[in-house]
C-alpha cells in the first residue's frame, strides 16, 4: 500500500471515529460490536495506527527519563520498562501483519459472547492466540475478559 493511500485512509478512519462517537455520544464503546460495524479497509488503517501508536506511546513513555538530567534511579526504571516493552513487542507483535491482526480480531469477535470486550483487550487476547499461548491459558483469559466487559 502506497503512503499516500494509507494516509488517506487513516484521514477517513480518524473522521469515521469522529463521526462515530459523536452519534453515539456518552455510549460509545470501542468494542466487538463497533469492529464488525467498520469496513475492511478501515479496520487496516485501524490496526496500522495500532502499531505506530504502541511505539510513539512507548516513545513517550521513557523520552523524559532518557535525557542527561534524568537521576539515575529514573533511568534505571526506564531501562527496565525498555526492556519489558521490547521482550513484549518481541513475543507478541513480532512478524505480526496488519492483515494478520485484523483477521484474528474478526475471528475473535466472530463470537457474540466476546462483543463487548473493549478493542484495546481484544487486540491483547489475539496477540495472545497468534504468540502460542496454550488454549486453555487463552480460554482463561477470554473468559475473564467476557466477565468483566459487561458494563
Amino acid at each position: 500500500m502506497n503512503n499516500f493511500k494509507l494516509k488517506s485512509q487513516a484521514v477517513f478512519a480518524f473522521f469515521l471515529l469522529a463521526i462515530s462517537m459523536s452519534v453515539f455520544g456518552g455510549d460509545f464503546r470501542s468494542d466487538g460490536n463497533w469492529w464488525l460495524s467498520l469496513p475492511k479497509n478501515v479496520r487496516l488503517v485501524y490496526v496500522a495506527g495500532f502499531f505506530d501508536g504502541k511505539e510513539i506511546g512507548h516513545n513517550f513513555s521513557t523520552w523524559k527519563y532518557m535525557t542527561p538530567n534524568a537521576n539515575k534511579a529514573e533511568q534505571a526504571g526506564v531501562n527496565q520498562a525498555r526492556q519489558s516493552y521490547s521482550e513484549y513487542s518481541q513475543k507478541y507483535s513480532h512478524n505480526v501483519t496488519a492483515d494478520q491482526l485484523v483477521d484474528g480480531l474478526d475471528s475473535f469477535y466472530s463470537d457474540y459472547r466476546n462483543r463487548r470486550i473493549q478493542l484495546s483487550s481484544g487486540v491483547w487476547l489475539v496477540l495472545n492466540g497468534i504468540a502460542g499461548t496454550p488454549d486453555d491459558e487463552l480460554n482463561k483469559m477470554i473468559e475473564n475478559w467476557r466477565k468483566n466487559s459487561t458494563d
